[in-house]
């Protein structure tokens, strides 16, 4: 199966992080939200999404070798975001995950 993950603001749909730039990453369940942990990200990358941390979804793409694709959608909200730029590292505390598979909707 193939994965990846997308950082994008809320109201304008710009890309901030893509997965497919070799960037690795983590989701931990705590409680009611996820913590994601993205390493890999520039230092000016990650200062623009810290900048708009309460305008963020993020996206996971489950893409299996054979069937449709899973798709994520996390809003961030008012959780919170913070970099490291001497790890590269930006996690972000989400919320409110919806699962779908696209294939449901569109034939």
């Amino acid at each position: 199966m193939h994965e990846r993950v997308l950082v994008k603001h809320s109201v304008t749909g710009r890309m901030f992080i893509s997965s497919t730039e070799g960037l690795n990453y983590t989701f931990d369940k705590k409680g009611d939200l996820t913590l994601i942990t993205i390493c890999g990200v520039p230092a000016d990358k990650g200062a623009a999404v810290v900048e708009q941390k309460s305008e963020l979804n993020v996206f996971r793409f489950e893409e299996p070798a054979s069937g449709p694709v899973i798709k994520h959608w996390y809003y961030v909200g008012d959780n919170s975001v913070a970099y490291d730029e001497s790890s590269g590292c930006l996690t972000l505390s989400v919320q409110s995950e919806i699962e779908y598979r696209p294939d449901q909707y569109w034939e």
